[in-house]
């Protein structure tokens, strides 16, 4: 009688420890702290491919509301606020902030070098660091690029790890992304001087 007492107890108490962990929340970006009501939450896995992810995003942005793209793990949610404007910007950071993703492996921009997961904490630092002058970083920037028909496949593991070398970092800056499509490289401008020899 005693035994089956002490099992009901050791399973009341570990159901209740279970039920008494607490979610943390952690925000990556610019969250809107002022309504919440206009964040429209995104889950990566329902995207049918980057063209659909970056479209609805820019579609959420352009309907005065603010995209929320969330990333739920054991006792963790991770809200990424990625930036972006309904009217084009002209902006152009340096090649080292690109992320580019083919077949759901992030590479170095237009490069066939993948971006490992135990090199993460010094591209984060190194590449991704965004500086307006030399002397310190004013914030973290991640441009996540991908062809419009491409799965959204690897995008959410690598954001989950760069965002645990970000936390470990203990910084106040901002850890920003962006997602962009990939733009088509033209050929370059045919030579005149091989139009008159034709």
């Amino acid at each position: 009688m005693n035994l089956k007492f002490a099992k009901n107890l050791i399973i009341i108490l570990l159901l209740a420890s279970c039920s008494n962990q607490e979610t943390e929340i952690k925000n990556y970006g610019f969250p809107n702290n002022g309504n919440e009501s206009s964040n429209v939450s995104l889950v990566l896995s329902e995207f049918k491919n980057y063209g659909k992810l970056i479209d609805r995003i820019h579609g959420i942005v352009c309907n005065d509301s603010v995209p929320k793209i969330v990333i739920k793990g054991k006792n963790l949610i991770r809200n990424i606020y990625p930036i972006e404007h309904c009217e084009p910007m002209i902006y152009d950071p340096d090649g080292k902030h690109y992320v580019t993703f083919r077949k759901g492996k992030p590479f170095e921009w237009q490069t066939i070098t993948e971006i490992l997961t135990e090199s993460l904490s010094n591209k984060l630092t190194e590449d991704f660091a965004y500086y307006r002058n030399l002397e310190k970083p004013e914030s973290y920037l991640i441009i996540i690029e991908s062809e419009r028909d491409e799965k959204v496949n690897g995008i959410e593991k690598f954001i989950t790890n760069i965002t645990q070398e970000y936390d470990k970092l203990g910084t106040d800056l901002e850890l920003n992304f962006a997602f962009w499509e990939v733009v088509p490289h033209l050929p370059p401008p045919a030579n005149g001087n091989e139009s008159e020899n034709e």
